[in-house]
Order: structure tokens, then C-alpha cells, then sequence
């Protein structure tokens, strides 16, 4: 959904883009025929498949794979479910389901905040999933011990051309650039639309070896 970084069961905005990516020895099947089309069901209901022939662009040169772009509009908030199913050029089908939760735009929401690696020794990222693609986001990380003494903080604008951010990368040092000691200390990730100036904050652990 939306690009290749998405993981299923994410978020996505109200109009998304189905993506997929086909590869087959034969080739891909894309003249319309019945119970033969490249298709998408929405949350389980086959009376209204979404046929896709139309959107699948093979690769230059290479009749055996690419890609398909379809994009869903003003879907419901809440959980959905797409099953995707395609054949190759003598009818063997293939099929996946994916699923993603649809937030709407007018917040900002954060999904799978982490760092990584953690525990860590010399550097870690800042990995986050969020409902404002395309959009510069400001983002502060602040790193503290457990009784809450800030130790770290970075402010940075974030530009991502999708659903992830993983641009902020700390040393395991503080303000002073001394490194802090062995041990779990929790951070406040805290990201802020330049748009709407809606915001929205996580706290998180990490483990400094």
C-alpha cells in the first residue's frame, strides 16, 4: 500500500495505492476474460471486484514481470482487507491478501516506533510509521533516564517519500557529545505535521550495552 516499504497491517491515508509486483516464467495473463482477470476484492466482497487488466504496466523488455498501480478512494477509516489475485498466460493463479488500517488525514497518527538495533552498542536509528506521505514532518527524539533527566535531544525536519521514517540516528552520547553510561534509559519521540500542526508522541525503550 502506498510503496514498498509497508508492512501489512499498517496504516494508510483514506485513498491509497495498491501496489503489486508480478513475475512469472510464462507471463502475466492481461486479456480480460471471464474469471481470468487480474482483480481486487475489498474486505471480502466478490459482488464488487475491482479489475485491475488495465493498470498492469510490464517491464521494459521483459514480457515475464511488473507492476500494477491502483488507487482506492475515500475508503472508511478502520481495518481493511485486499485480496489480490492474478494468472499467467496459461491460467495458473496466484494470490495474496494484504491488510491496513486507514486513519483519515485530518490526524496524525504513529505506528511501530522502535529503534534499531536495541539494545545497541555505538549508534541506533529511529524507525517510525506514520499517515502523512510526502509531507516534511518535524521530529524531535528526546532520550532520558528512567527518572526522567533529558540526556539527548535532536529536532529535525523529516522528509519521507512514504509511510516510514528511519532519518534520525543517535551515537549514544549526550548534549555535550560525552557518551552516557551502560544501561535503559526511555525516549519521547514526538512528531508534528508542518501542515496542520496536529502532533502526536510515543515514549519507547532502549538499552545502551
Amino acid at each position: 500500500m502506498n510503496d514498498e516499504t509497508f508492512v501489512s497491517g499498517g496504516i494508510t491515508n483514506e485513498s491509497p495505492i495498491l501496489l503489486a509486483f508480478l513475475k512469472d516464467e510464462n507471463g502475466i495473463n492481461t486479456a480480460s476474460g471471464i474469471g481470468h482477470d487480474i482483480t481486487a476484492i475489498l474486505d471480502g466482497d466478490e459482488s464488487k471486484p475491482y479489475i485491475l487488466n488495465d493498470y498492469y504496466e510490464a517491464n521494459a523488455d521483459d514480457y515475464t514481470s511488473g507492476k500494477l498501480k491502483f488507487p482506492f478512494k475515500n475508503l472508511e477509516k478502520g481495518l481493511h482487507t485486499i485480496t489480490f489475485k492474478a494468472w499467467d498466460v496459461y491460467n495458473n493463479p496466484i494470490s495474496a491478501e494484504i491488510q491496513f488500517i486507514v486513519v483519515g488525514d485530518e490526524t496524525l497518527t504513529l505506528k511501530n516506533v522502535l529503534n534499531y538495533p536495541n539494545p545497541f552498542v555505538n549508534y541506533t536509528q529511529f524507525w517510525f510509521t506514520h499517515n502523512r506521505p510526502f509531507e516534511p514532518l518535524e521530529v524531535q527524539v528526546q532520550v532520558m533516564t528512567i527518572t526522567g533527566k533529558v540526556v539527548w535531544t535532536k529536532n529535525q525536519i523529516v522528509n519521507t517519500d512514504g509511510f516510514l521514517s528511519r532519518e534520525i540516528t543517535w551515537d549514544g552520547k549526550d548534549d555535550f557529545g560525552d557518551k552516557i553510561g551502560k544501561g535503559v534509559y526511555v525516549y519521547k519521540l514526538t512528531v508534528k505535521s508542518t501542515l496542520t500542526n496536529k502532533k502526536s508522541e510515543k515514549f519507547e525503550k532502549l538499552v545502551i550495552l
